[in-house]
C-alpha cells in the first residue's frame, strides 16, 4: 500500500506539471488539439512513473542476478515440520538409517536454501531444472558436499501451504558408494516461526539450532 501511494502521488506530480505545460502550449492551438496533446502527456507520464515500479516488481520476482534457484517452487513462510522417513542408504551396507525429525524457519528471501536443507548437498546448487506437475514438481540440481559434485533430484507433493511429501535422490559420480538410493520425507506447517528464531534457523534432532543459510554461505565463500 505505502508502495502504491508512493507511485500515487510521483504520478500526479508528474502529470500536474505536464499538463500545465501542455496548457500553456495549447494557447496557440485549437482546444481539440490542446486534448489530444494532454491525453499523449498522460500516457507518457503513466508509463514514466510506473515503469520503474514494474522493474522492481519484476526484479524482485526474478531475485538476485545470477541466483540459479529463483524458479524453485516455495513452501508458506513460517515454521515447518520436516520428517526424513527410515532408509537404507546404498552406501551403508544395508544399515537401516532411523527417521529424523527437523524444524525449518523459512520466509520468501531463504526458501530458495531451505527447500534443499534436508539434502545431502546445499552449496554451489547449478544446472536446476524446474518440471511442473498435476500434483507437485520435479526437480532436478547439481550441488557440492565438501568439494564432492553430487547430481540430486527431488519431487515435491502437496501445496507447499499446510503439508507436502517427497522423495529425493543423492548421487556421487567420484564415490558411487555414497549414493543415497530413494529416500522419503514429508513435512507440515505448525504456524509462525518463535519470535527468537531468525529465518534460515533449523533446529535439529537433538535439539541444536543451526542457521542453514549461514552455514551455505560460509561454505560457498570458501569454495567448500
Amino acid at each position: 500500500m505505502a508502495r502504491f501511494r508512493e507511485v500515487e502521488h510521483s504520478f500526479l506530480k508528474a502529470f500536474g506539471r505536464a499538463a500545465t505545460a501542455a496548457a500553456w502550449l495549447g494557447m496557440r492551438l485549437s482546444w481539440d488539439s490542446v486534448e489530444m496533446s494532454l491525453g499523449r502527456v498522460f500516457l507518457v507520464c503513466l508509463l514514466s512513473v510506473l515503469a520503474p515500479a514494474w522493474a522492481l516488481q519484476s526484479a524482485q520476482a526474478r531475485g538476485k542476478p545470477g541466483d540459479l534457484r529463483v524458479e524453485l517452487p516455495a513452501r508458506k513462510a513460517g515454521l515447518w515440520e520436516v520428517t526424513v522417513l527410515a532408509h537404507v542408504p546404498h552406501g551403508m551396507r544395508g544399515v537401516r538409517q532411523p527417521p529424523q525429525t527437523v524444524r525449518q524457519c523459512t520466509r520468501a528471501p531463504v526458501e530458495r536454501i531451505m527447500l534443499f536443507a534436508i539434502l545431502p548437498a546445499q552449496e554451489n546448487c547449478r544446472d536446476i531444472r524446474v518440471a511442473k506437475r498435476e500434483a507437485g514438481y520435479d526437480i532436478d540440481a547439481v550441488c557440492s558436499a565438501h568439494g564432492r559434485r553430487v547430481e540430486m533430484r527431488m519431487a515435491l507433493r502437496g501445496d507447499l501451504q499446510t503439508v507436502y511429501s517427497g522423495t529425493y535422490t543423492a548421487e556421487y559420480p567420484e564415490s558411487p558408494q555414497s549414493n543415497s538410493g530413494t529416500v522419503s520425507f514429508q513435512g507440515r506447517w505448525l504456524g509462525p516461526c518463535a519470535s527468537r528464531q531468525r529465518p534460515g534457523d533449523m533446529v535439529l534432532p537433538n535439539g541444536a539450532t543451526v542457521n542453514v543459510v549461514d552455514d551455505v554461505g560460509r561454505a560457498e565463500k570458501h569454495g567448500h
